[in-house]
């Protein structure tokens, strides 16, 4: 079933409800009429219809209410799922250059606690209006047939705390999106801590991160609190209008100026009683409302924000991907002030070893950065195949070049799952000769499990060497025209190192092969050699 035609089956329940629960008082001030004997006021009353009135109504409220708690709950943890698929979706598709303002704690804050609050958007917010505001057009309809000039005063009574409610409203939205910017920075702060908890304990830092976090942690509370009193006090606004009302009912009942039967008296006193909860009950959906746009502001705007990748010259599978590669008189920088690649110029041939070398922060990384079209460059030209990167589509772009960085990212699952991660296994080199070229084999095959062995998170129960040789065979496995090393054997003893380039070498068939490194000793000799000074 549609999530439209579910919403209008749930608001259909949900007027019954409302309807019936006008229906009790109109039925009690029937029955107090006539057990006091008015008869001037009494309708004609039937026992029997009565009973089997008030049953059947109960009964079908009951029912109504069940099935729309249930589509209404259902809507909402749609939504919130459906949210939470597309903020991830819109985070994938962001350039590296956005994560470099953003804390992943942060991020992951506000797909779970902040879309979380979309759940309780139909519950909270679309249910108790639809409700509330039907209720109240005919709660003011029979109090006018009860007394018309009382329920114009109770009106006017309840319109002036409005704009009160609304002033509360807006300071409790106020503070709770404080609140949620705090617990989203203590979030990051736990998640760095843990990413990082073995430099944590290594350098004895447990009560300066304990002490940081709390820090957040507190001043979160502290917004909560502030939203916390100015929602009582709402809360407390709202009572003192029924107290009000108790008032202006006893006055009209005493004074002799309404001569309303005592059953009358009682269900208008219901109706006004009722009719004041249900502003109250508006004004808090009007805090949830102020609540989830607070929380899910910054989600849509995520969500909005998600690069286009359409518009590109060469489209996907259009061509094949040869391996040469131009910088043409590139220059960038990850900011404004300072620029890390100044007019940089080379030419990689297709088939080519081309080695980069040059100190620490001279922008060995940024060039692969740059290859990847993680980032265009500031001024100048990447080329590929004699075509500009910024005409590439980028999915074909990345499936040609298999990438290995400086720290090798695993995830959690298989070995196996790690090095297929991309779903696809190029060429006819089977897995078995691959893992034999990046000497994966020679521990992998000492494993109970072997290549169905599970790692965990990051590969944190793997070497540093060892993570860096799957990553090394889930970038053969693609059989891409470019591979990009960057540092990547750095973690490697001299023998294994000069083994795996030796490997490498041998099984290059026509791919380019770029490599960045501080030392070269164990490299074949058989690669042109761009070295980049620092401050260049």
């Amino acid at each position: 079933m549609k999530k439209r035609k579910k919403l209008v089956i749930a608001l259909t329940c949900l007027g019954f409800v409302s309807v019936s629960n006008l229906v009790y008082p109109w039925l009690f001030k029937i029955l107090i009429d006539h057990l006091v004997g008015d008869s001037s006021k009494a309708d004609e009353l039937n026992i029997p219809f009565l009973t089997i009135l008030l049953t059947i109504v109960m009964i079908l409220s009951t029912i109504f209410g069940y099935y729309t708690n249930i589509l209404m709950q259902e809507l909402g943890y749609r939504l919130r799922n459906d949210v939470r698929n597309e903020f991830f979706k819109s985070l994938l598709y962001k350039p590296l250059s956005f994560f470099k303002n953003e804390q992943v704690g942060g991020l992951t804050s506000r797909a779970t606690e902040d879309i979380g609050k979309l759940q309780g958007l139909f519950t909270g917010l679309v249910a108790p209006v639809f409700q509330n505001v039907l209720f109240i057009a005919g709660c003011l309809l029979l109090m006018l047939q009860l007394n018309q000039p009382a329920t114009g005063i109770v009106t006017v009574i309840i319109l002036s705390a409005i704009p009160v409610i609304y002033y509360f409203s807006k300071k409790v939205k106020m503070y709770s999106a404080k609140s949620q910017r705090e617990h989203a920075s203590a979030n990051a702060i736990m998640d760095e801590t843990l990413t990082g908890i073995r430099d944590v304990k290594a350098f004895v830092l447990e009560a300066l991160r304990l002490k940081k976090y709390s820090s957040r942690s507190g001043a979160a509370l502290q917004e909560e609190m502030h939203s916390a009193r100015y929602q009582a006090k709402s809360t407390q606004s709202v009572f003192i209008i029924i107290s009000l009302l108790l008032l202006l009912i006893f006055y009209f009942g005493v004074s002799g100026i309404s001569t309303w039967s005592p059953g009358s008296a009682a269900a208008f006193y219901f109706y006004a009683y009722s009719l004041t909860m249900a502003f109250l009950t508006l004004g808090r959906a009007y805090g949830q409302y102020n609540s989830i746009s607070g929380a899910t502001q910054r989600i849509v705007e995520l969500i909005g924000d998600v690069d286009s990748y359409n518009g590109f010259l060469v489209q996907k599978n259009s061509v094949k991907i040869e391996g040469k590669i131009e910088f043409r008189n590139v220059s960038f920088g990850y900011s404004d002030e300072k620029l890390v690649l100044k007019n940089i110029s080379f030419t990689v041939n297709n088939g080519e070893w081309f080695l980069i070398t040059g100190p620490s922060g001279s922008g060995k990384s940024t060039i692969a950065n740059l290859l990847l079209g993680f980032y265009e460059p500031d001024t100048g030209s990447v080329l590929l195949d004699n075509i500009g990167l910024n005409e590439i589509d980028l999915d074909l772009l990345r499936s040609n070049i298999g990438y290995v960085g400086q720290e090798a990212v695993l995830f959690e699952g298989t070995i196996r799952e790690n090095i297929l991660i991309s779903g696809k296994q190029h060429g006819n080199t089977k897995l078995d000769e691959i893992l034999k070229i990046s000497l994966a084999d020679s521990f992998i095959n000492e494993l109970p499990q072997g290549l169905n062995t599970n790692i965990a998170e990051r590969g944190v129960t793997l070497s540093a060497g060892q993570r860096s040789r799957i990553a090394i065979a889930r970038a053969l496995v693609i059989d891409p025209a470019i591979l990009i090393l960057d540092e990547a054997n750095s973690m490697l003893d001299e023998e294994l190192e000069t083994e795996l380039w030796k490997n490498l070498y041998e099984h290059r068939k026509n791919r380019t092969t770029i490599i960045f490194s501080h030392h070269t000793d164990a490299i074949p000799k058989v690669y042109k050699h761009l070295q980049i000074p620092f401050n260049h």
